[in-house]
């Protein structure tokens, strides 16, 4: 382009010797007149012309520049949601198949398998405020609370959450009660809202975590009424 504009600047500066003789019936001075003119009219289009040129190309690449910024940020909310997925799968898979039998349910174990379930119900409640309640269904007392720190106040009153709700929402919670009831017994997971907003999947799925949480509760005071009878027999033996 430069190269162009100095050919048009060098004839322009020549044009004198150029034009040494009237043209059409136009003296030798109006003939040059009007040869610079039509020399500079040429710049100004060509000008013009590469300028629009230059400002679409500016604009394309601009545009292909957030093209990719965008596919950047997809590709990373991907891999993001990728990586949940797969640990949510771990994390069920081992809720689902890590359960022992009563007897095996040493104190290490219950704990291992508390945390396995809080930890589950942190990444799908999207919480770390939560509490997961065991119920009596007859008489709605609450036989067991684990929190997910001690510091944790959960006011949330406990009629609200019961398997005939599916799940109970208001301006603070969520409460999520298991499906089914073990040996009148149900439980029940309030966890306090957080934002990002919880997905209406990932609280059905925490149903399936508070039967879970259910059966191990359900186990461990079958293996403690277990231990009692024993003390019991040995007591009157």
């Amino acid at each position: 382009m430069y190269w162009i504009y100095f050919i048009i600047f060098t004839f322009i500066v020549f044009i004198p010797t150029i034009v040494s003789k009237g043209v059409l019936g136009f003296s030798v001075v109006q003939a040059q007149e009007f040869a610079i003119l039509c020399l500079g009219i040429f710049g100004f289009i060509l000008f013009t012309t590469l300028e629009r040129k230059m400002l679409q190309e500016r604009e394309e690449k601009f545009k292909m520049i957030r093209q990719m910024n965008q596919t950047n940020k997809d590709l990373t909310h991907s891999y993001s949601y990728i990586g949940e997925v797969n640990r949510k799968l771990d994390i069920m898979m081992d809720i689902a198949l890590g359960f022992p039998e009563s007897s095996q349910l040493t104190p290490k174990k219950q704990r291992e398998f508390y945390n396995s379930i809080m930890e589950a119900v942190q990444l799908f409640g999207k919480s770390d405020e939560f509490v997961i309640r065991f119920a009596d269904l007859r008489s709605g007392d609450v036989l067991k609370e684990v929190k997910s720190n001690s510091d944790v106040a959960i006011n949330f009153t406990q009629k609200n959450c019961n398997p005939d709700v599916q799940i109970f929402e208001n301006d603070q919670f969520f409460a999520i009660p298991s499906p089914k009831t073990m040996d009148n017994v149900y439980s029940c997971i309030i966890l306090k809202k957080k934002p990002p907003q919880q997905s209406s999947s990932d609280l059905e799925t925490m149903k399936v975590i508070a039967m879970q949480a259910l059966l191990l509760f359900v186990l461990i005071s079958k293996k403690e009424r277990e231990h009692d009878g024993m003390n019991d027999k040995g007591s009157i033996a």
